[in-house]
């Protein structure tokens, strides 16, 4: 595969663009021009076009047979025209002596030339000292005559020796426009003022836009003063879109070739992507080598972890349109932000709109690139500049394909270091590939750290499409023993969703995979056996049962009400040190009052201090209240009351509970006897828990 470089080319054999035939063109166009009055050729184009590569091919066409002499100038290391104009005499004279022997023949009459162009403070006649003495600027001034009257005589010698020469002189100057406006305007001085040299012929190669602002801002018409200098101007063309394409694809496979993110490649968007995004950005071979050493650079940090069309899609707005991108990362929550399952413009989150419009305004250079963007890239902003709506069931699908439209794949993109929701869903993808697999799926989510085992079940959802049937049992039991280790988090006041209902969502789907009511009821009894948790085996019979607003109806009522009378029956019969490890007691022993008619809590003895210990600390729960105009969250201890009561069998069971513990209390149970002894008193919290 060709190699493309950032570096100039130096032979035709190297060309990549189809160039050198225009090249070798300009070369024999030189060799014809009558350059018996000096002769001036501008090759002309932006900065990145290649004409550093076309002056390259154009000086290997001229070194054939018969060879003309070719002398390259760098101006970069002087500045102000009169330093310029004799530098450049003393170079030209210098490389005369190492070109051919006619050249070098007049060589010394070039030297000579230059030193009388010298600067008087240059020659060693005079100093800065001599200033200093009485009658120097007479002397001077006597001096300077003579010395243009020899200047004018060393200039007609050499054109008349320069004359007698059988070929042209090339003189290569670059990288113009590279240089400050004031060394422009120098070079272009030097040019005008030795353009006139005989077979002397310039090639000049420069931005023409740059350069005329330089002129420009000397008082000249920057066009018309170059008019008068370039007497042969030669665009530099521009190059076919199908090499670009070719040489674009070219670099990117190359510059991604060995770091394995092709895996995680979407072929079907590339197109789109490559055509309405990347294409419209890129305007030479400069540019495809910026963009391919950026895309390298960020695929190295982040690996398959991206989807890599949407790398590619992003890396190109971020290198040529840098402004656009800043705007894209600091709008990050309207561009991935889906709308509400019933979604309705007036309800919608203003800020979110108002960051896709800031993208889109700041893209006046180029509009279509960035509306393309957010249509192919993050189609959940696509309602704020269209009609389509992505509601939140988009959502694990562009995280399993990696899409930056997903947030946390947005996150990753933009910072670089796995964030912990792509942490977590890495690891579910590790616990889906072996779903089915007991003992491997127990021993990978018990390794993982404890406090991300929520988020690791969580993101499994977004694989709930491609559940196999045959992991429906082990995986649910692997997930049913995990619920009671999974520790609670720190909610906000409007926050309901906790460890138990992730665990329910990720079983329930799994339960959903078994085509029939009875293959769930046969795979339910195989999981219950298997899991010694009653907190566990609650959660599965109310996900398959009838219970009003928490079962799925999955088996029949029939086997619904088997699998509840079974369940209390154990409860029922239970040891008490067994109940009181118990996570959530309370519930458990309460639950059964919703089973049916028939069904009724599961009574506690309260004279046994252990169960009734038990149910008094789970009693508690924390009230979060916030009120109107102020920030502040305002906590309050209170007794899950009612319930406590009829599990016990009245307030006075729960008085005589309460004064059975009270004698052996130690700093955990007094607060709670405290409270219970309020609550017998008859106070109760209002309504929005205030005392």
């Amino acid at each position: 595969m060709p190699s493309v470089s950032d570096s100039p080319i130096d032979s035709a054999r190297q060309d990549l663009l189809q160039r050198s035939v225009g090249a070798a063109n300009i070369a024999g166009g030189i060799r014809d021009v009558d350059a018996s009055g000096g002769y001036v050729v501008g090759i002309v184009g932006p900065w990145g076009s290649g004409k550093t590569s076309i002056v390259n091919m154009i000086g290997e066409a001229l070194r054939h047979e018969p060879a003309l002499p070719i002398i390259e100038f760098n101006p970069w290391m002087f500045s102000g025209t009169d330093e310029l104009v004799q530098t450049f005499f003393r170079e030209l004279a210098a490389q005369m002596r190492l070109k051919d022997p006619k050249v070098a023949a007049i060589a010394e009459s070039v030297n000579t030339y230059a030193d009388l162009l010298s600067p008087v403070e240059a020659l060693p006649v005079f100093g800065a000292w001599f200033s200093r003495f009485r009658g120097a600027a007479k002397v001077i001034a006597e001096y300077q005559a003579r010395r243009q009257g020899s200047i004018a005589d060393q200039r007609h010698k050499l054109s008349a020796e320069l004359a007698k020469l059988d070929r042209p002189i090339v003189v290569v100057i670059d990288d113009i426009d590279r240089l400050e406006s004031t060394e422009v305007r120098d070079i272009f001085k030097l040019v005008r003022l030795t353009a006139s040299f005989p077979n002397i012929v310039y090639v000049l190669a420069f931005d023409r836009i740059r350069v005329e602002a330089a002129l420009n801002q000397s008082g000249f018409d920057g066009r018309a003063y170059l008019e008068k200098i370039i007497q042969l101007g030669i665009d530099v063309p521009s190059v076919p879109n199908s090499v670009l394409l070719r040489l674009l694809g070219e670099s990117l496979q190359k510059a991604v070739a060995d770091l394995k993110v092709l895996e995680r490649f979407d072929e079907d968007a590339w197109p789109d992507v490559l055509m309405e995004i990347v294409r419209p950005l890129i305007r030479n071979m400069r540019d495809v080598v910026r963009y391919c050493a950026a895309v390298r650079a960020t695929c190295r940090t982040l690996g398959s972890q991206v989807e890599l069309a949407d790398v590619l899609a992003l890396e190109a707005v971020r290198v040529f349109l840098p402004d656009v991108f800043q705007l894209v990362a600091a709008g990050r929550d309207g561009l991935t932000s889906t709308s509400p399952a019933s979604f309705d413009q007036r309800h919608e989150d203003p800020r979110l709109k108002g960051q896709v419009e800031a993208v889109m305004a700041g893209a006046a250079q180029k509009p279509d690139v960035v509306k393309a963007l957010i249509e192919r890239i993050f189609p959940a902003a696509r309602r704020h500049i269209g009609s389509n709506n992505y509601d939140s069931s988009w959502r694990s699908g562009w995280l399993r394909a990696r899409r930056v439209a997903h947030p946390d794949v947005f996150a990753l993109y933009l910072e670089q270091v796995s964030n912990d929701g792509m942490r977590a869903f890495s690891n579910a993808e590790k616990a889906f590939d072996v779903l089915g697999d007991e003992s491997a799926l127990d021993a990978l989510l018990r390794s993982c750290q404890i406090s991300e085992l929520e988020d690791i079940v969580s993101a499994l959802e977004a694989f709930e499409t491609e559940f196999p049937a045959d992991a429906v049992v082990p995986a649910s039991r692997v997930l049913l023993n995990l619920l009671p280790n999974m520790p609670e988090r720190p909610r906000g006041t409007m926050t309901f969703v906790d460890a138990r209902l992730v665990v329910v969502r990720v079983v329930l789907r799994l339960l959903r995979r078994l085509d029939s009511p009875e293959k769930v009821m046969e795979a339910a009894g195989r999981i219950l056996i298997e899991v010694p948790s009653f907190a566990s085996r609650f959660e599965l019979i109310t996900i398959v049962g009838y219970r009003e607003g928490a079962g799925h109806r999955l088996v029949s009522e029939t086997d619904a009400k088997v699998l509840e009378k079974q369940f209390r029956d154990q409860l029922a019969t239970a040891p008490p040190d067994r109940l009181a490890g118990e996570k959530g007691l309370l519930r458990l022993l309460y639950a059964p009052k919703f089973f049916g008619n028939e069904g009724d809590v599961v009574h506690v003895d309260p004279k046994d201090t252990q169960l009734a210990r038990a149910l008094l600390l789970d009693a508690q729960s924390i009230v979060r209240s916030q009120q109107m105009g102020t920030r502040s969250v305002q906590k309050a201890v209170r007794l899950t009351w009612n319930p406590l009561v009829e599990v016990l069998g009245g307030e006075p069971a729960v008085k005589e509970a309460v004064d059975a513990l009270r004698s052996t209390a130690d700093g955990e149970i007094e607060s709670v006897i405290e409270l219970a002894d309020k609550y017998l008193a008859g106070w109760r919290p209002d309504e929005w828990g205030d005392d």
